[in-house]
C-alpha cells in the first residue's frame, strides 16, 4: 500500500493540475507561434547522477530537424537531490549525499534541407542544496517510508544539507572523496540529421555528439576528456492527440582523468509518451535508461541508471515555450519496477523555457 501511495505521490499530481489550470486561462491571441499545434517533444533530461554528468548524454528529442534557417534558444535549471547510501556488504562504501543546481544553456539551428546544429553549455553547483527539508517533511506529511535499498537506513538517519560523494573500496581504499563544487560543466556539441521524410505518422532522425572537456576535472565537474557517440531517434504519433518518441545510442568514453574504475562505452536509451490536451499544451511520461559510466564495486549501485519523468510543455506566446518537470528513482517502489525507475537521483526537478526567434 505504502509503495502504491508513493507512486502517486503529491509532487507530479500538483505538476499536472497546475499545468491544466495554465492551459485553460491563458489568452489565445496573438501572431502564433511556430511550433503551435505541433508535437512538442519529449523533456529534454537524462539521468543526472553526479558520474553521469560528466559524460556525453543524447537528451530525449524530437526526431525533426529545425528547417533551414530556424532558431531555438533555451536555458534549463535543474535540482538535482542525490541520496545514494546502500549496504557497505555490497562490496563498497558509496555515499552520494549532495545537491546539484544545474544551468542548461542550449542553442540550435536548422541547415540545408534537414540538418541540425545545436550547443549545450551547462554550468553546475554541487553543494548541500535546498530540498532535504523539503523531502524530509513530505515524507512525513503523508507518512511515507524514507528507507529503501538506496538507503537502508533511511533519510532521517543522516544530516542534512551533506554535501558528500565518496567511494571506499572494499580493502578501505579511498577512491574518491569531493565536496562542494562550482563551475562550468562539459560542452557537447550535437549534429541531427533527418533520415526519413516526415509524415503524418512518423519520422526518424541520426545524432552525432561529441563532448568537450570545458569542466574543472579536479572538482569532478568534468572528465579531462573528449566523448563522441551516434543516437538514433524515432516519432512515432498514435493518434491525434497521442505521440511516442524513442531514443537509442551509444557513446564512447574518453578516459577520465579522477574517476575510479570507468568504462570505455555506455549505451542510452530512452521513450516518451506525449499528450496533447490541445495546441498549446501537452503532458509528457518518459522514461530514460543508460548503463553504468564506472565500477564503484557496489553491486547495488553498479545496476542500470533509470529515472521516471513526469513532464508539462506549454507554449506561452509567439516566442516562448516553457515546460517543468519531476523525476524519480527506483525508490519510488523499492526497486521492484527497475525498467520504469532504478539507480538515480533520489529526485530532480526541471523548469525550461525555449525562446523563439
Amino acid at each position: 500500500m505504502g509503495n502504491l501511495r508513493k507512486l502517486i505521490s503529491l509532487p507530479p499530481v500538483l505538476l499536472l493540475l497546475w499545468g491544466a489550470c495554465i492551459g485553460r486561462s491563458a489568452a489565445q491571441s496573438g501572431p502564433q507561434n511556430p511550433d503551435y499545434g505541433q508535437p512538442q517533444g519529449p523533456i529534454p533530461l537524462r539521468d543526472p547522477r553526479p558520474a553521469n554528468l560528466l559524460f556525453l548524454q543524447f537528451l530525449p528529442d524530437n526526431a525533426v530537424p529545425l528547417r533551414n534557417g530556424e532558431v531555438r534558444i533555451g536555458v534549463q535549471l535543474d535540482l538535482i537531490n542525490n541520496l545514494l547510501i546502500p549496504s557497505p556488504r555490497l562490496g563498497a562504501t558509496i555515499v552520494e549525499d549532495n545537491e546539484y543546481q544545474r544551468l542548461l544553456f542550449s542553442w540550435h539551428r536548422g541547415y540545408f534541407h534537414n540538418t541540425e546544429l545545436s550547443v549545450y553549455i551547462p554550468v553546475e553547483w554541487r553543494n548541500g542544496g535546498i530540498l532535504d527539508g523539503i523531502i524530509r517533511a513530505y515524507h512525513r506529511l503523508f507518512g511515507l517510508p524514507a528507507n529503501a535499498e538506496d538507503d537502508p537506513l533511511g533519510r532521517d538517519h543522516w544530516p542534512m544539507y551533506r554535501s558528500i560523494w565518496q567511494i571506499i573500496d572494499a580493502q578501505g581504499h579511498v577512491l574518491l572523496n569531493q565536496g562542494n563544487a562550482f563551475g562550468l560543466g562539459e560542452t557537447t556539441f550535437i549534429v541531427k540529421r533527418g533520415l526519413l521524410p516526415v509524415t503524418s505518422r512518423g519520422t526518424m532522425a541520426m545524432r552525432f555528439g561529441i563532448k568537450l572537456p570545458t569542466g574543472n576535472t579536479a572538482l569532478l565537474l568534468g572528465s579531462g576528456n573528449v566523448d563522441v557517440g551516434l543516437s538514433l531517434d524515432a516519432r512515432y504519433i498514435l493518434g491525434r492527440n497521442a505521440i511516442v518518441y524513442m531514443n537509442m545510442g551509444g557513446v564512447l568514453l574518453g578516459h577520465p582523468r579522477h574517476l575510479p574504475h570507468p568504462l570505455g562505452g555506455v549505451g542510452q536509451g530512452a521513450i516518451a509518451i506525449e499528450y496533447r490536451a490541445n495546441n498549446r499544451d501537452s503532458f509528457v511520461l518518459q522514461i530514460d535508461a543508460s548503463s553504468p559510466v564506472m565500477r564503484t564495486g557496489n553491486t547495488f549501485v553498479d545496476q542500470a541508471n533509470v529515472t521516471a519523468t513526469f513532464g508539462y510543455r506549454r507554449i506561452m506566446d509567439r516566442h516562448t515555450e516553457f515546460y517543468a518537470s519531476y523525476s524519480e528513482n527506483g525508490d519510488i517502489h523499492n526497486y521492484t519496477l527497475p525498467w520504469l525507475s532504478n539507480i538515480g537521483p533520489d529526485i530532480s526537478f526541471s523548469f525550461g523555457v525555449r525562446w523563439v526567434p
